[in-house]
């Protein structure tokens, strides 16, 4: 029997693009359907399209990240992975299982940027409902191949642009973007979008581009295509494929628009939209998140000065990996300003 498109509860989190919590969506034979207005979105390739294009100031960077990924869908699968080597690797992934521990049991997670929905795919264990959605066709095709091959009735995807997540507010209990807010027009901005998706008492995370460890990125950037892409660490250690290298590389290297993060850009960002600091991915040093159990458990953001060192640290580490790090929050009681 075929995986659904989407579960029953996934299904329920879903509205109308630049609707009201109140337009809802339902299956129709092609696509979804909103029953308050007659409005139809349809399947484009298979995917469930809710996407609408970025207005104004932010339509040329969406079209041409959109444009990019849908040349360089990321991250690429290893051939043809089933999905008991994909949860294989993630079990092996230091940082992947321990947000699968965080997350616990019985949630519902939105994934904003899956790409081709590894991770998507990884979390809807311990039966976990996860909607992960992305602005590339191309990421998503694989994605929900994947699915279907596999036949995952928890995992479930649609195309969507993080400036108008057609999903209903206060929806999930883990809303996570990791890696993706670095490549919109307005990472701030972006945040407080997703930060509403999140149910009040919930668990947000964002994973940025670091402005101090990303550095040696830049300098790599300038001299890759005169020695090569085995001057990237993850390239001669990590990556057997030679198509995944190559769209490593392009990531990497050739995106056509990111910027760079601190902690305190992200401190600034919860305290602006209601969420209290939890952790933060790799720790910071010198306070107690060096020694938390749980990546969602409640530590202290440490000083300033301690926040500084941390991320000048982050050059022999994370830098040479692309240099992501992550902060988690937990939603506020109350309305998002």
């Amino acid at each position: 029997m075929a995986a659904p498109m989407f579960s029953a509860r996934l299904l329920g989190t879903l509205k109308r693009p630049g609707g009201s919590d109140g337009d809802g969506l339902d299956l129709s034979d092609d696509g979804l359907r909103c029953p308050s207005t007659g409005e139809t979105f349809p399947n484009i390739d298979g995917i469930p399209s809710l996407y609408m294009p970025s207005p104004g100031e932010g339509k040329d960077v969406t079209a041409r990240v959109k444009s990019f990924y849908e040349e360089h869908p990321f991250p690429s699968y290893e051939g043809l992975e089933e999905f008991g080597e994909l949860v294989n690797k993630g079990s092996h992934n230091p940082f992947a299982a321990r947000l699968l521990e965080g997350i616990g049991y019985n949630k519902l997670v939105l994934e904003c940027g899956c790409g081709t929905g590894q991770l998507t795919h990884f979390l809807q264990l311990n039966n976990n409902h996860v909607l992960g959605i992305d602005l590339s066709l191309s990421s998503l095709r694989l994605a929900v191949e994947h699915k279907l091959r596999n036949g995952l009735e928890r995992s479930a995807f649609a195309q969507m642009n993080i400036f108008d997540l057609a999903v209903k507010d206060g929806a999930f209990d883990v809303v996570i973007a990791h890696g993706v807010l670095h490549h919109t027009f307005d990472a701030r901005r972006a945040f407080g979008h997703i930060v509403r998706k999140v149910k009040p008492g919930g668990i947000v995370m964002v994973g940025l581009y670091n402005r101090y460890a990303r550095v040696p990125t830049w300098l790599r950037s300038k001299a890759i295509g005169i020695l090569g892409p085995r001057i990237d660490y993850v390239v001669r250690n990590r990556i057997r494929d030679a198509r995944k290298a190559e769209i490593w590389v392009k990531d990497q290297y050739y995106n056509p628009h990111e910027t760079w993060h601190s902690i305190d850009h992200v401190l600034h960002w919860f305290d602006q939209n209601g969420v209290e600091y939890l952790n933060c991915s790799p720790p910071i040093l010198g306070s107690d998140g060096e020694d938390a159990a749980s990546l969602f458990d409640r530590t202290r953001p440490g000083t300033p000065y301690q926040r500084v060192v941390t991320q000048l640290s982050w050059l022999a580490s994370i830098a040479r990996e692309g240099a992501l790090f992550d902060v988690v929050g937990r939603r506020r009681e109350g309305p998002v300003v």
